[in-house]
C-alpha cells in the first residue's frame, strides 16, 4: 500500500514538470507500458506513478476546460450564479468570488464548475449564499511573471478561480433567500465584536476572514513569524479535536454508563473539527489537518496501530486526490512541511528525555527545552519552503513563537471556540469574545516588537544556508566526536569547491568577468528596465502605482533583493509619465538610488539631456536625446541613452538603446543627429505605439532585439501590429512582456543570451491557457529570414 501511495503522490505531483497537458491517448499509452514493465519488471510503483499523473491529468484538463470557456479577449458576458465569498459589510468591497450557474444565457455543462474573482464598483450589500445575474467584463487568468513578486496565474489556479472581471450591471435573483448559514453566524459574530480593538484577528482565527487584516498587520505577522496563527489552521483544527475529546470525556463522566457514550469523545471531537473546517470554508490547510484527524480517530476506533508518516503519507495522498491543483499553492506545502518536519524531528530525539519519578520542575524544564529545541528546528527546516515562497524568513520567528503559540492555543482559541459555541447566548458570548480579544494584547504586543525582523535571503546565499543546515542535519544524526576525519574531509571538500560567501566559486564559474544583463521586467503597461552588473544595478524608469502599492514594492525591489541587492546605484527617469514615473516616490525611499537622472527639472535628479556622459561598472551610457531639460517632460522629452561595453569587450562591442516615449518627430530629429546609430538591442519606443518606431529611423538600424514593455489586456491596444512588422522586416526577434513576461538579455563579449522567464524559467501547462497560445498574431516570415532560409536549403 505504501509503494502505491508513494507513487499517486508523485505522479500527481509530477504536474509542476509539465510544459503541457498531453492527450488522453498518451496516458492510455502510458497506462500500458506502465503495466507491462509491473508486469515483466516487477516495478510496480510505475504503474502507480501512472496513475497519479491520470489523476493529474484529469483535474488539469477540466480546470482548462473551464477556463476556456470564458473568451480569449476581453468581452460583455452576462453570467448568474452565487457570491461564494465571505463579506464584512464594514470593510469597503474590492473583490467578490462568484461561482457561475450560467455563462452568456446558457447552463453550465454537468459537473462543470466555474468561478471568478470579480471587481465591483459601487456595489450594494452583498452576502455569501446571494443569487445575482451579472453584465461583466470577463477575461481569464492572467499576471505579471518575473523572477520574484506576486504570481497571480498561480494563485488562481491554486484556489480554483477560472478568471476575472468587472461587473457592469447587476440585478439580484431570489431577493428574498437568506444568506447562507456561514454568514449569518459571520454576521452574528462582526456584530458581537464590533467594539473590539482586535475584531480583524478573532475573525481571522473564528472563519478564515482576513480581509479586515491591514497591510501593516501582515508585515508584522510577517516579521513575527505569526501569520500562521492568526487564521484557521491545521493546529487549530486539532485544538479543536482537542477540545472536543476533552468535552465528551467530561460528558461521560458525568452521566450514567450507557454503551453508546462509549465513543462520545471521538464523535464530539469529529463534530467540533469538522464545523471549524467548515467556519473557515474548508481551506486547504483545514482539509488536511481533518483528513488527518478523521484518520488517526478512525484508527483509533477501529483499534488499528500505523506509524505516524503512513498516516501522513495516506492524508497527502487525499488531499491530492481531492484537489490535484492544490499543490501550486504556498498553504500546501508550509502545512505539510510543517508536520514532517516535527514527525521527523520526534523521531530524532527532540522530546523530554525521560526520567525516573521526575518532579514538577523536570518535567516543566523537558517540556520547555524540547519546545524551544522544536522551535529551531522548524527555523532551519521550514527555511527552503520558506524561501521559495517568501523569499526569505523571520529571525526571531522561534523565540515569538515559542510564546505564542501555547498561549494562542491554550488560551485563545479555546475562547474563540466557546464563543462560537454559545453564539445563542448574545450575553455569554459578547463575554468571551472580550476575554479573547484581551487574550490577544499580549501576543500582538510582543509581535510588533518583531517589526523589521525579515530577512531576505538572496538565491547565491542560499546555496550556503542549505549547506549549512545539510550539515547540522547529519551532525544531529552523526556525532562529531566520533566521526571527526570524516566531517574534516567534508569541509575541506566544500571550502575547496564552492569558496567563500563573496569570492569567485564554481557557483559563479558560468559568469566572466565582462558580464552585464539588462532585465525589462513584466510591469503591465509601463516600464521598468535594469541594468545589472557586478551585483549591482541602475534602473530606468519605475513603472506604474496605484492606491495600495506600485511596481517599485509589487516587482522591483523583490527581484532585487532575490539577487541580494538592496541598493541601487543609479535612477533614470525617461519622462514624468506615471506608467514610467509612478513609483518614484517608493523607489526613492525603498531602493535609495546613489545618483538619479531625469530630463525634467526635480530636486536632487542631475540632468539626462543631450551630451551628458558618464561610465557605471565600466559600462558607457551617453545620452542622445532630448536637447535641454523642460519643467514636466512629456513623451517627445523622454531620455534616450545608449549603452555600450566598449571597455569590457573592446572587439566585439554592444551596444543597448533606451528610448522611453519618444514620437515619430523626436525619432526623426535623432535619426539627423545619429545617423551611425545601430543599436543590437533596442527599447521599442513608446510600447509599440503607432506614433514611434517610424520606417524612416528604423531603416538606419537593425538590431538584433526589439524589447517592448506592454500589457496583455492594454486598453491601447499596444504594441500596434503594424510596427511589430517593421520589427520584423528588419529581422529583429520580437520580445513582449505581455507574451514573454520577464524578458532578461545576458551580454558577455559580444555573445547576446535572452531568458523569457514566461516560457523558459517559471512555465508551465498553465501558463497559455491565461493569454492563449500565442498573445500577438503568428510572426510572418521576413524578407532577412526568408533569405537565412533559402541558404540554408
Amino acid at each position: 500500500m505504501n509503494q502505491a501511495l508513494a507513487g499517486i503522490a508523485a505522479g500527481i505531483l509530477s504536474l509542476h514538470f509539465w510544459p503541457q497537458v498531453p492527450g488522453y491517448l498518451w496516458f492510455v499509452t502510458a497506462l500500458m507500458i506502465g503495466g507491462f514493465i509491473s508486469s515483466v519488471g516487477r516495478f510496480k510503483w510505475i504503474s502507480w506513478v501512472v496513475v497519479g499523473a491520470l489523476i493529474a491529468k484529469t483535474g488539469a484538463t477540466a480546470y482548462l476546460e473551464a477556463v476556456e470557456m470564458i473568451p480569449l479577449e476581453r468581452q460583455n458576458i452576462t453570467i448568474a450564479g452565487e457570491v461564494s465569498s465571505l463579506l464584512n459589510q464594514n470593510i469597503p468591497i474590492r473583490d467578490v468570488e462568484f461561482t457561475l450557474d450560467t455563462f452568456d444565457h446558457q447552463p453550465l455543462p454537468l459537473g462543470t464548475r466555474l468561478r471568478v474573482r470579480l471587481e465591483w464598483p459601487q456595489a450594494p450589500p452583498l452576502k455569501l449564499g446571494q443569487r445575482w445575474q451579472l453584465e461583466v467584463r470577463l477575461k481569464r487568468p492572467y499576471g505579471r511573471v518575473n523572477q520574484a513578486g506576486f504570481d497571480a496565474e498561480r494563485y488562481f489556479l491554486a484556489h480554483g478561480l477560472h478568471g476575472r472581471g468587472l461587473v457592469i450591471q447587476a440585478q439580484p435573483l431570489a431577493a428574498t433567500a437568506p444568506p447562507a448559514w456561514r454568514q449569518q453566524l459571520f454576521d452574528q459574530v462582526t456584530a458581537l465584536t464590533q467594539a473590539l480593538n482586535y475584531q480583524p484577528y478573532l475573525l481571522a482565527l473564528s472563519f478564515g476572514f482576513r480581509d479586515g487584516l491591514t497591510r501593516q498587520d501582515w508585515l508584522i505577522l510577517r516579521d513575527s513569524g505569526l501569520a500562521h496563527l492568526m487564521a484557521i489552521s491545521g493546529l487549530h483544527i486539532g485544538l479543536a479535536v482537542g477540545c472536543g475529546w476533552w468535552l465528551g470525556r467530561v460528558i461521560r463522566g458525568l452521566s450514567p454508563e450507557h454503551p453508546r457514550l462509549l465513543w462520545l469523545p471521538m464523535w464530539l471531537a469529529l463534530l467540533l473539527a469538522f464545523s471549524y473546517a467548515w467556519l473557515a470554508g474548508f481551506s486547504l490547510p483545514t482539509q488536511r489537518a481533518l483528513l488527518t484527524c478523521l484518520l488517526v480517530l478512525g484508527l483509533i476506533r477501529f483499534r488499528v496501530q500505523w506509524p505516524g508518516w503512513q498516516v501522513m503519507l495516506v492524508a497527502l495522498v487525499l488531499c491530492l486526490v481531492l484537489n490535484p491543483l492544490g499543490s501550486y499553492g504556498a498553504g500546501f506545502w508550509l502545512s505539510f512541511a510543517a508536520v514532517w518536519v516535527l514527525y521527523c524531528a520526534n523521531l530524532a530525539g527532540v522530546q523530554p528525555r525521560p526520567v525516573s519519578q521526575p518532579t514538577r520542575f523536570q518535567t516543566l524544564l523537558g517540556r520547555f527545552k524540547s519546545l524551544a529545541l522544536m522551535q529551531g528546528v522548524l527555523l532551519l527546516l521550514m527555511l527552503p519552503v520558506q524561501w521559495q515562497w517568501f523569499g526569505g524568513i523571520s529571525l526571531v520567528a522561534p523565540v515569538v513563537n515559542f510564546l505564542a503559540v501555547p498561549w494562542v492555543s491554550l488560551v485563545t482559541v479555546p475562547l474563540v471556540l466557546a464563543a462560537l459555541a454559545t453564539l445563542w447566548l448574545p450575553t455569554v458570548s459578547g463575554a468571551l469574545w472580550w476575554l479573547a480579544d484581551r487574550s490577544l494584547v499580549p501576543v500582538l504586543a510582543l509581535a510588533a516588537q518583531a517589526e523589521g525582523a525579515w530577512w531576505d535571503i538572496p538565491t547565491r546565499g542560499m546555496v550556503y544556508l542549505l549547506g549549512g543546515i545539510f550539515l547540522l542535519v547529519v551532525m544531529w544524526f552523526v556525532p562529531i566526536r566520533r566521526h571527526k576525519a570524516w566531517f574534516l574531509v567534508v569541509a575541506l571538500v566544500m571550502a575547496g569547491w564552492y569558496g567563500r560567501p563573496g569570492r569567485d566559486s564554481p557557483l559563479r564559474s558560468s559568469v566572466s568577468a565582462a558580464a552585464w544583463q539588462v532585465d525589462m521586467l513584466d510591469v503591465g503597461h509601463g516600464l521598468a528596465l535594469l541594468i545589472r552588473r557586478n551585483g549591482r544595478a541602475v534602473l530606468y524608469d519605475t513603472g506604474n502605482r496605484w492606491e495600495q502599492g506600485s511596481i517599485a514594492n509589487a516587482v522591483i525591489e523583490p527581484v532585487l533583493r532575490r539577487d541580494g541587492i538592496t541598493r541601487l546605484d543609479g535612477l533614470i527617469l525617461s519622462h514624468a509619465d506615471s506608467d514610467h514615473a509612478g513609483g518614484v516616490a517608493d523607489v526613492l525611499s525603498r531602493l535609495q538610488p546613489i545618483w538619479r537622472r531625469s530630463s525634467d527639472h526635480r530636486a536632487g535628479f542631475a540632468p539626462c539631456v543631450r551630451g551628458e556622459a558618464w561610465q557605471w561598472q565600466q559600462l558607457d551610457f551617453r545620452v542622445l536625446w532630448p536637447p535641454k531639460r523642460v519643467a514636466r517632460a512629456a513623451n517627445p522629452h523622454s531620455c534616450v541613452i545608449e549603452i555600450q561595453d566598449a571597455a569590457l569587450s573592446p572587439e566585439s562591442p554592444v551596444s543597448v538603446l533606451l528610448t522611453g516615449d519618444i514620437d515619430a518627430i523626436s525619432e526623426l530629429l535623432l535619426a539627423r543627429l545619429e545617423p551611425s546609430l545601430k543599436p543590437d538591442i533596442l527599447l521599442v519606443p513608446h510600447h509599440g505605439s503607432k506614433t514611434s518606431s517610424t520606417a524612416t529611423w528604423l531603416a538606419t538600424m537593425q538590431p538584433d532585439f526589439a524589447l517592448v514593455s506592454a500589457a496583455r489586456y492594454s486598453p491601447w491596444q499596444l504594441p500596434s501590429p503594424t510596427v511589430r512588422q517593421r520589427y520584423l522586416d528588419q529581422g529583429a526577434q520580437w520580445l513582449n512582456t505581455a507574451a514573454h513576461g520577464q524578458v532578461t538579455a545576458q551580454i558577455d563579449q559580444g555573445v547576446i543570451a535572452i531568458t523569457r522567464y514566461r516560457q523558459d524559467v517559471r512555465g508551465g501547462w498553465f501558463r497559455a491557457v491565461g493569454s492563449g497560445s500565442s498573445p500577438e498574431p503568428p510572426e510572418p516570415v521576413s524578407p532577412n529570414q526568408l533569405r537565412e532560409q533559402v541558404f540554408k536549403n
